[in-house]
């Protein structure tokens, strides 16, 4: 019985030990776990989204949120904005673009590229068991981000073939 407990025991350490040190997977990024509106385009080269996160607390809830609507644009695309389409429609560059991807967000490289709009309060929020889920304004400038991707070598220069 001892040994049973024993066995059981290092197993659950080990099953955290190696989950608590995996790396973001091409699903990671592909999760949905989030909802984007697009609310208008904004000025030089940016577009205003209402985005709804998950977090812990409010401050992870807005940073999951300013990735969310990068996420977004990158991989989903926003009905009524400029990115209706993805940015990124080959995504076995999830696989081949491990390295750039998990330095984008892992690093808040992102961040460069978006920013909560206004003063920056939550404009809805809810209680989802241990979790918050939040609803802010983020502005992301969709110019300088297609820019940055296009001389990272993810995507074509645009009106080329």
């Amino acid at each position: 019985m001892k040994t049973i407990k024993m066995y059981f025991i290092f197993c659950l350490f080990l099953f955290i030990t190696i989950g608590g040190n995996a790396q973001n997977t091409s699903s990671d990024y592909l999760s949905t776990n989030y909802e984007v509106q697009f609310v208008r385009t904004g000025l030089q080269g940016t577009e205003l989204f209402k985005v709804y996160s998950y977090g812990k607390n409010d401050d992870q809830a807005i940073k999951n949120a300013k990735s969310d609507a990068i996420k977004a644009i990158f991989f989903k695309g926003i009905p009524g904005s400029g990115y209706t389409s993805p940015m990124i429609t080959d995504f076995s560059l999830l696989e081949s673009k491990k390295d750039f991807f998990n330095t984008f967000f892992e690093t808040d490289q992102f961040q460069q590229y978006v920013s909560v709009s206004g003063d920056g309060t939550v404009e809805e929020k809810y209680k989802v068991g241990k979790r918050v889920k939040v609803a802010v304004i983020v502005s992301v400038q969709k110019d300088n981000l297609r820019k940055f991707l296009e001389s990272a070598g993810i995507i074509r220069k645009f009106g080329l073939d």
